[in-house]
């Protein structure tokens, strides 16, 4: 049974694309469980027409020796669906609430692994709490899915959440990848793939902004079954997919920032220093070609620039930025290879992964520079 847990900031589109998972991975025969862990207990509405189920926590205040029909909800399409539910506003702790559904989970025998094909877990917010982790901490999922926008404050949510699957590596869960909820069409796309390189991982998917969807929402349904024709159901289709095939077991460690270093790294757009080096490096090859060359063409005195020098200039003007470039991703690739090898090995020290695991995931990513790397070289 594979097991996908949804992350995201508040708001930003988690349940929606969970919900546009789960239905697409249904339609296509699977079996699947569809968990919600936000107090609000939503999550699941829109597989379920609009309506709102009894959470777990309320349900077992009800009935004694619950069973995974008591706690259990199926959806037209054939969802299996759960809320966590929580406390009322103010009072309580929402965490606890998720924490409890897990416990009650393994007494139904809800996770048994013959059950389902799929358990996806849409999760409340930012990791601010233990409890909204427990999927993480209990080693109920595998694959980790980050959903985030373009903006500041989204990547802000996704470096922490990558933080806290670093460390809860040790539980055999991985970071598959991030998923773009664009809310302007026409944002620079390259912050967010400059903020994906950065933590050491990939884009799974960019979902455009589709009227089709707020248009589903207000009928109380999902768009893959309300316009299963229609682009946006197949984006959704493809990441169904992609998440619940592909295997994450070579994914590497995510490479998160500290508070300090995203505030910087945030305000430089997420360029790399390197990236700034081969920026200018190659503007001034640029400059210094088109000056030569310039300089040549309006001489009316021939020996003062030699023609080696003119074919030399009109070179660099198509030769220096690919080299600049090549030059930029082999310092880049480099540099990514440094980070997770400081990462690994942290891991590795503070037990949170075992060296071998730690050294596969290294030469699965970096292939070339992980050659002759040993096992005892991640406790050094």
């Amino acid at each position: 049974m594979e097991r996908i847990v949804i992350f995201g900031k508040g708001g930003i589109g988690k349940s929606t694309i969970s919900c546009g998972i789960s239905a697409s991975l249904a339609a296509a025969g699977k079996r699947v469980l569809h968990v919600g862990c936000d107090p609000k207990h939503d999550s699941t509405a829109a597989l379920l027409r609009g309506k709102l189920i009894e959470p777990v926590v309320d349900r077992i205040e009800k009935v004694r020796g619950v069973t995974a029909e008591d706690i259990v909800v199926r959806s037209p399409l054939g969802v299996d669906c759960v809320e966590a539910g929580g406390p009322a506003a103010g009072v309580g702790c929402g965490g606890r609430g998720i924490t409890r559904m897990l416990e009650i989970f393994g007494e139904a025998a809800l996770l048994d692994e013959t059950r389902y094909d799929l358990a996806l877990y849409d999760v409340l917010g930012d990791v601010v709490c233990g409890g909204f982790a427990a999927p993480m901490r209990k080693a109920h999922g595998s694959k980790v899915c980050i959903i985030l926008s373009e903006e500041m404050m989204a990547c802000y949510a996704a470096n922490n959440i990558a933080r806290a699957v670093v460390h809860y590596a040790g539980n055999g869960i991985a970071l598959a990848g991030l998923v773009v909820n664009l809310k302007d069409p026409d944002a620079d796309r390259k912050v967010v793939e400059r903020f994906a390189a950065r933590i050491n991982t990939r884009i799974l998917a960019w979902i455009p902004r589709d009227p089709l969807v707020r248009e589903a929402e207000y009928n109380r349904t999902t768009v893959i079954e309300a316009f299963p024709q229609a682009p946006i159901s197949q984006v959704l289709r493809e990441l169904a997919h992609r998440v619940y095939y592909e295997p994450v077991d070579d994914r590497p460690l995510p490479t998160p920032m500290n508070e300090a270093e995203f505030h910087v790294a945030a305000r430089a757009r997420f360029r790399s220093e390197l990236e700034g080096a081969a920026a200018g490096e190659l503007e001034a090859e640029q400059q210094a070609a088109a000056k030569l060359l310039a300089d040549a063409q309006q001489s009316k005195a021939p020996r003062m620039v030699e023609d080696g020098q003119v074919e030399v200039a009109a070179g660099s003007l198509t030769r220096g930025p690919a080299l600049a470039e090549a030059r930029a991703r082999k310092q880049a690739e480099a540099e990514r290879f440094a980070v997770e090898l400081r990462a690994g090995s942290r891991a590795v020290r503070l037990g949170l992964v075992g060296a071998e695991e730690a050294l596969r995931r290294l030469a699965g990513a970096f292939p070339e520079q992980a050659r002759g790397l040993s096992e005892r070289d991640l406790w050094a």
